[in-house]
């Protein structure tokens, strides 16, 4: 049961990291950037399994991820969106990382 309770609270966390980074992101930019939940989830996803499976590969998914999404827009930027999700990308990782040490440490203790 409390992996279960370990599995949901790290979703959570990540989810929620890179949708609150992402709407920030999206109130500075000009104009202003609708950041989805679903861009969100695919980037934490990312940035999950990337990192597990590839160390640093989940910083590379995540920016992919998010430099795909931004090309579709009609002001896209290549080296402004690739900076920006990356930056994106990596404060999330941070979080999630000292999300899982806490997490684990409260929940499995």
């Amino acid at each position: 049961m409390e992996l279960v309770v370990f599995i949901l609270a790290v979703t959570l966390v990540s989810v929620g990291a890179f949708w609150l980074l992402g709407t920030l992101y999206g109130l500075i930019h000009r104009p202003a950037v609708y950041f989805p939940v679903s861009l969100a989830g695919k980037m934490a996803t990312a940035a999950v399994l990337g990192a597990w499976f590839f160390g640093i590969g989940g910083i590379i998914l995540g920016t992919l991820i998010f430099n795909a999404e931004m090309k579709k827009r009609q002001d896209y930027r290549r080296w402004p969106t690739i900076i920006a999700g990356a930056t994106v990308t990596t404060i999330c990782t941070v979080i999630i990382y000292l999300a899982v040490l806490f997490l684990a440490w409260g929940i499995f203790n």
